[in-house]
């Protein structure tokens, strides 16, 4: 018990070094802007991953190859990810530049029947979700006020 009231009275006079080691850790909002153009540049590959998997096992009748998130779920976190990146200042057109002839290559190339693109396809919106998440946090560092992940409650 005394061990315990030793290391908390010691925790209030960590909090304030502790505070200001973390301010001085902030990461300069250049460099969060990188991060976030990154993650969006993520995400648009993501994108293209989903759409041509939802296109592979529609056109070739083969779940398989179906995303765990749906390709309308995907468009529409992405408008919002470019409403919200845009808001940051962040070059959304050059984003969709550098990617999309990449995506849409990769894409194609995950519409063939092989088990490393079925695994590839159900993991794409796990990926997604995952860089949504991260992109937010970015944005949300750039102090940007538009959602990506809409509350549901």
């Amino acid at each position: 018990m005394a061990t315990l009231l030793a290391v908390t009275a010691g925790a209030s006079d960590v909090a304030p070094a502790w505070a200001a080691a973390s301010s001085a850790t902030q990461p300069a909002p250049a460099d969060l802007r990188a991060q976030a153009t990154a993650h969006l540049k993520f995400l648009y590959a993501m994108y293209f991953a989903i759409r041509a998997c939802t296109e592979a096992a529609e056109e070739q009748s083969d779940p398989r190859f179906k995303p765990t998130l749906s390709f309308a779920e995907a468009q529409k976190v992405l408008r919002a990810a470019d409403a919200s990146a845009r808001s940051v200042g962040i070059d959304i057109d050059q984003a969709w530049l550098e990617m999309s002839s990449i995506g849409q290559a990769t894409g194609e190339a995950l519409k063939h029947k092989t088990e490393e693109n079925f695994q590839k396809c159900r993991q794409s919106g796990m990926f997604f979700r995952t860089i949504t998440s991260k992109l937010q946090m970015a944005i949300s560092q750039l102090k940007g006020s538009i959602p990506l992940i809409e509350k549901d409650f």
